[in-house]
């Protein structure tokens, strides 16, 4: 029963049932399985020794191992949900996946002491932890999380990848602007003699500071950096960049959106779960570069660990570039930084190959209609949701498979052609999709749809 219990029933240090396991010489090691909670609760508190906090309680780890998106199974369900144990029906004994905790413990991988209770690792969940994050091809994660830990600590602007200054310009623009899509271009045309970049905010994002009106603030920004701000209302996204052309007045939409999220904003919607639909309308409008805009320090917040983990989550296995700021100054900074970037980017030469193989920019009427579409739940939604129930299918693999089969039945009747080889119908969709659907997600997908 001590496992449904985060207290004891009076004992101020309870048992630390680490103690009663040992592992035999030439055992195998005990690690969870890939996507299991297990897995998710060893690696969150693997990060959080990387950033110096040797232990974490209940709730910060749930919530952190939650926002991680490593476990496809809910870690606590809402009371009165999950399978009932065998002792009952009240409240705390209803298994959830937070029951495997007792496991960890048992096996000598997590140390619970102290009461509220406090969860660490050992050096053989350490061990384990590392094991898990080799395993799935993360390990680059766990490094990274040491790397940028003064980036919480220490009040910075990522502008290296942003920087106006031509010399300084982002590598990581520079190297991916052939495959940024272009406005139209009249043979030998440059950018910039066609067209200007403006800066299309929505309009209920709030700029105001007590005492400043919103339309003050952005109007200074445009005088003193000399950039073009305009506000609208978008479909998605807090801020995206139009090419107007100086003669014609058409506009195109360019390949970079942001999403700016306040600190205390993201706690919530990692809470109730809206930061994983807005970032899946964000990897589905058809822009390219996709920018999450963290707005002040993570470590003021009560659930610290959640939102770091969910930066790092959203941009190294989401693909999201991740930028963070100190408070609204910042903010409005970044957003000047970008633009000039972004507007440097376009003045860049285009070889005729480059040219070749950018897309057409979509006209901003174009991107209004196709992200008003996201909202409209059609049968690809419905299985895209399905998708994502299944283990290791992540919002990416969900696309990949949407991909190539946009409607169940048409998965079903791609593994009809292939009936007598079992083998062939699990590695189908890894290799029709160049292995963004992995062995496993791919193993699962068939299972679920083909059935034994």
């Amino acid at each position: 029963m001590q496992g449904f219990s985060e207290t004891g029933s009076g004992s101020s240090e309870p048992e630390d049932l680490s103690k009663n396991y040992k592992r035999t010489k030439g055992s195998r090691r005990y690690v969870p399985q890939k996507n299991s909670v297990g897995y998710a609760l060893l690696i969150t508190l693997y990060r959080g020794i990387g950033n110096g906090n040797e232990f974490m309680r209940k709730q910060e780890l749930i919530d952190a191992a939650e926002a991680s998106g490593l476990s496809r199974v809910p870690i606590m369900p809402e009371k009165g949900k999950g399978k009932a144990g065998r002792f009952g029906s009240s409240a705390r004994e209803w298994y959830s996946g937070w029951s495997c905790m007792k496991t960890l413990v048992t096996k000598g991988l997590v140390i619970k002491s102290s009461c509220p209770a406090k969860y660490m690792l050992s050096q053989e969940g350490q061990e384990a932890a590392r094991e898990c994050l080799m395993r799935s091809e993360m390990i680059l994660l766990s490094t990274t999380v040491s790397r940028k830990k003064k980036s919480f600590d220490i009040p910075q602007l990522y502008i290296e990848k942003s920087h106006p200054v031509p010399k300084s310009r982002s590598d990581g623009f520079k190297a991916s602007s052939n495959v940024f899509s272009l406005p139209p271009l009249s043979f030998g045309e440059r950018f910039e003699d066609a067209y200007e970049v403006i800066l299309i905010l929505d309009d209920r994002e709030q700029f105001a500071t007590r005492g400043s009106r919103p339309g003050r603030i952005i109007e200074n920004v445009r005088t003193q950096f000399k950039i073009k701000i305009e506000v609208r209302r978008l479909p998605v996204g807090d801020g995206i960049w139009i090419a107007r052309h100086k003669y014609l007045e058409s506009e195109y939409v360019l390949d970079f959106i942001v999403e700016r999220k306040k600190v205390d904003d993201l706690r919530c919607s990692i809470r109730d779960n809206r930061y994983r639909d807005q970032k899946l309308r964000l990897m589905r409008c058809g822009l390219k570069k996709l920018i999450y805009l963290l707005e002040g320090d993570p470590n003021c917040s009560e659930a610290a660990e959640s939102i770091k983990t969910a930066c790092f989550t959203t941009e190294i296995l989401e693909g999201f570039d991740v930028q963070r700021t100190i408070g609204l100054a910042d903010t409005l900074k970044k957003y000047v930084y970008l633009t000039q970037a972004i507007t440097q980017c376009y003045k860049s030469e285009y070889s005729d190959e480059q040219h070749r193989h950018a897309g057409i920019c979509p006209s901003f009427d174009e991107f209004i209609k196709r992200c008003e579409e996201l909202d409209k739940m059609t049968v690809s939604d419905v299985f895209a949701i399905q998708l994502m129930q299944v283990p290791q299918v992540t919002e990416e693999v969900a696309l990949a498979v949407l991909d190539l089969y946009p409607t169940l039945l048409s998965l079903a009747r791609a593994y009809s052609l292939l009936e007598s080889d079992v083998a062939a119908q699990e590695e189908m969709l890894r290799t029709q999709s160049n292995n963004v659907v992995n062995a496993g997600a791919s193993k699962n997908i068939f299972h679920l749809v083909w059935g034994n």
